[in-house]
């Protein structure tokens, strides 16, 4: 039997999910990231894409889709977290612009075709 420490840090990590999910759907984003999202709209950002590694549930790129950037890619190892994060961008209250969700550092020499 073969044994990968990425799925035991992935079972850990569902568990983190929900929690981060719930806290910023009823809280919005954590004070640390607010002062991030306010210094990367004063240098701005609008109109860029966004590339987010490590992502999350995608806190940086909801925010940032809502009115600054046209499209974010979300590079995450953690597929809870990735499932997490599309589930957030279908909710109504979200724009339905692009968000490139990716699993693999692999991956990320494809996103340059999605221009």
């Amino acid at each position: 039997m073969s044994y990968c420490q990425c799925q035991e840090i992935e079972l850990e990590t569902t568990k983190w999910v929900n929690h981060d999910l719930k806290r910023y759907r009823e809280k919005g984003p954590l004070k640390t990231t607010t002062m991030l999202l306010e210094f990367l709209r004063e240098e701005g950002v609008k109109g860029l894409t966004l590339l987010d590694i490590g992502g999350g549930v995608g806190v940086i790129h909801h925010e940032l889709l809502k009115s600054d950037v046209p499209q974010a890619a979300n590079v995450e190892a953690s597929t809870a977290y990735i499932k997490a994060a599309k589930d957030e961008a279908e909710r109504p209250d979200k724009s339905a612009r692009e968000i490139t969700e990716c699993s693999s550092v692999w991956s990320i020499t494809s996103l340059a075709d999605h221009r």
